[in-house]
């Protein structure tokens, strides 16, 4: 199933629009689009999110409750996780560790860390990937007594992870939660937010325009 919602960008006169489709008319002129031609032709936006099942050796992000379009704040908890070179989402929870609920993180985003400049996994970083991560899953100190919301959760286990794995360009001796987040996650989580905003706001306009500075 996909679930992107397929948001459409277009400019005919001032501004640019964004709709599910295309209107009939211009909702800034009123002229009809279908004699008048369009100053950009419609595209549609990059959807931001992802499912980890496709995409191997990341990190990928999901909102602890409900999913990023319809449920996620600001103020609400994200829960992180890697995946494997098979797409596999290891994740630690309030149950431990486990790898079994891959099907449930359909729309997350996802973070490559050794991918090349064309975007293509490096083979022998990803052997270590999957070497460091099956490791560090055998590690009884992931169980679930031990785990705690604030001080022992998901994010643990990812910074050990990448402290263990110490890919290049990444400084891990000093990662934190914080540092994870500013280094990382900044990048996919601000378009993120953006593309949410604007798929909310369609939701209950059905055309957005933005018009031109």
């Amino acid at each position: 199933m996909n679930l992107d919602p397929g948001i459409v960008c277009y400019q005919h006169c001032q501004g640019r629009l964004f709709a599910f489709s295309l209107p009939a008319a211009c909702p800034l002129c009123r002229v009809s689009l279908e004699s008048e031609p369009l100053r950009i032709p419609p595209f549609r936006l990059p959807y931001p999110f992802v499912r980890a099942s496709q995409s191997p050796c990341s990190l990928v992000i999901k909102p602890t409750k409900g999913d990023f379009l319809h449920d996620y704040k600001s103020t609400h908890d994200l829960h992180i996780g890697v995946t494997d070179s098979e797409g596999r989402v290891f994740e630690y929870e309030q149950e431990g560790l486990h790898s079994d609920y891959t099907s449930s993180w359909s729309q997350c985003l996802a973070i490559p860390i050794i991918t090349d400049s064309s975007n293509r996994l490096d083979p022998v970083w990803q052997e270590y990937w999957d070497f460091t991560l099956n490791t560090l899953a055998k590690d009884p100190v992931w169980c679930e007594e031990r785990y705690d919301e604030t001080s022992f959760n998901c994010y643990s286990f990812v910074v050990e992870f990448l402290q263990r794995l110490a890919p290049p360009g990444l400084e891990v001796k000093t990662l934190s939660k914080t540092s994870l987040c500013s280094q990382l996650f900044l990048p996919y989580t601000i378009p993120a937010a953006k593309y949410i905003s604007l798929y909310r706001s369609l939701l209950k306009e059905k055309v957005v325009p933005v018009q031109s500075s």
